[in-house]
């Protein structure tokens, strides 16, 4: 059994890169996650097989829903969404934030400040 107290601070290191994903727990699919993005700082569109909690500890950060249809990658299909979308839903998460979506749902992550935030896939 693990018991120990973790410091954020002292987990991220943004100082040489604009973004920081650290995993502290995998179980069986599940995750849990630090990320810290710097402002302006975009995690690609991206879809997860596990439903998500996102936590945001310091920051702001937007997520952008787009309808998995509007792949514009000829080359690989990958689902990255057209960026004209008006189907898009945008959500801004702040500080003491806590927001919830389920799994298989393309999305992208933009940071609107210096962020940090929890990222729980169960």
């Amino acid at each position: 059994m693990l018991y120990k107290t973790l410091e954020i601070d002292d987990l991220i290191n943004t100082k040489d890169s604009d973004r920081e994903i650290v995993d502290l727990m995998e179980n069986n699919g599940s995750h849990l996650k630090i990320v810290a993005l710097k402002k302006h700082e975009i995690i690609e569109p991206h879809m997860s097989h596990t439903n998500v909690c996102l936590f945001v500890t310091e920051g702001e950060i937007e997520l952008i829903f787009s309808p998995e249809d509007n792949c514009t990658c000829s080359a690989c299909g990958c689902s990255m969404p057209d960026e004209s979308d008006e189907n898009e839903k945008k959500y801004k998460i702040k500080k003491d934030n806590l927001f919830l979506f389920e799994k298989n749902v393309m999305h992208s992550v933009k940071a609107l400040k210096d962020s940090v935030f929890l990222l729980i896939k169960i």
